[in-house]
């Protein structure tokens, strides 16, 4: 059976977002799971700043592994194709805002991205196919949307007086996002990046309202209501937005 988690926030690391939990343990561990996620486990007794060097001496290390795993996963997934997520090879989606997607090759870490004010750079050091292209947008948005929705979690759930065992993000067909009552987990949609922030924070808040009440009765929407009065507004929105290329 594993610790308890004592405190969990997450932590970037040149484009990658890195979940961090404190238990009660006596060692680090890193790992990476099989969707592309990382987590990290550090004892209590560690300050955020060590743990920021355990990873930069880690890094080489982390981003070999992450690109065999996520190679698996594409083997397994059905190939990338525009027009299958936001993106049309020159343009992407972000909070509700449309901008331009540059891929630039540079000697910056391969598989690097960065947001500005009117773009979002993404940085290779060897020509990328296009199916390359798509899922590095499709690993662009998830980590977008994990870092975000960790954040956002971290603070609902302290107002709403729930603990949420983790989040776990990628494509939904048919959900926004959904919860776990047993276990505590929150799994959110990959394309949450590509509305506004509002509509996340409202999934955000409709998926922990479940950890006090399962199902869709009245007492659920009166807690979501309660924290959050312009839901109604936030669902009407996610479900007239379209990020349209």
């Amino acid at each position: 059976m594993s610790s308890q988690i004592i405190r969990q926030t997450v932590l970037k690391l040149h484009g990658l977002t890195i979940n961090l939990q404190f238990k009660l343990v006596k060692n680090i561990t890193l790992r990476i799971k099989e969707n592309g996620g990382i987590f990290l486990t550090a004892p209590v007794g560690m300050s955020v700043s060590e743990v920021q060097q355990f990873l930069e001496s880690k890094e080489q290390w982390l981003r070999q592994k992450l690109q065999l795993v996520l190679q698996a996963q594409q083997k397994q997934d059905k190939k990338y194709s525009m027009g299958e997520l936001p993106f049309d090879g020159q343009h992407v989606w972000l909070w509700g805002k449309r901008l331009p997607a540059r891929f630039l090759l540079s000697g910056k870490k391969h598989g690097t991205y960065e947001v500005e004010d009117e773009a979002v750079c993404f940085y290779y050091r060897s020509e990328l196919s296009e199916e390359a292209r798509c899922a590095f947008v499709e690993f662009f948005y998830k980590q977008e949307v994990l870092y975000s929705g960790a954040q956002l979690m971290a603070v609902w759930a302290k107002k709403m007086g729930v603990r949420p065992a983790g989040l776990k993000v990628h494509r939904m067909k048919t959900r926004w996002g959904s919860c776990n009552v047993r276990t505590g987990g929150i799994n959110l949609n990959t394309l949450l990046a590509c509305w506004p922030e509002e509509c996340l924070e409202y999934i955000v808040v409709h998926e922990l309202a479940h950890l006090q009440e399962a199902n869709h009765s009245p007492r659920f929407h009166a807690i979501v209501e309660r924290y959050l009065p312009e839901w109604r507004e936030r669902k009407k929105l996610l479900e007239d937005f379209k990020p349209v290329l």
